[in-house]
């Protein structure tokens, strides 16, 4: 699994490249959402990353195949932000 932190100006762009599909697992963000996407390789979790009260990048977890490990990491993400915030399918 590989983990590396985008800007919240460049997602939309590595998105693009990747060709990433909405998977429909997301949660409500602070200024940034997280959700999880199918790219032509494999699976990627994105997660708001905070820097400052006024700013956040995302962090991005991705596994080529069926990406067990990064589907792991989003329940356990999904499983404590549920018992604070509430998540939801789409």
């Amino acid at each position: 699994m590989k983990r590396f932190y985008v800007g919240s100006c460049d997602i939309n762009k590595w998105l693009h490249q990747n060709g990433a599909e909405y998977t429909g697992a997301y949660c409500e963000g602070v200024l940034l959402d997280n959700y999880v996407v199918m790219t032509r390789r494999g699976f990627a979790a994105v997660y708001e990353h905070y820097l400052n009260a006024n700013s956040s990048d995302y962090l991005i977890e991705w596994e080529p195949g069926p990406a067990q490990n990064v589907w792991r990491g989003w329940y356990a993400f999904e499983n404590e932000y549920n018992s604070f915030w509430g998540c939801r399918n789409v």
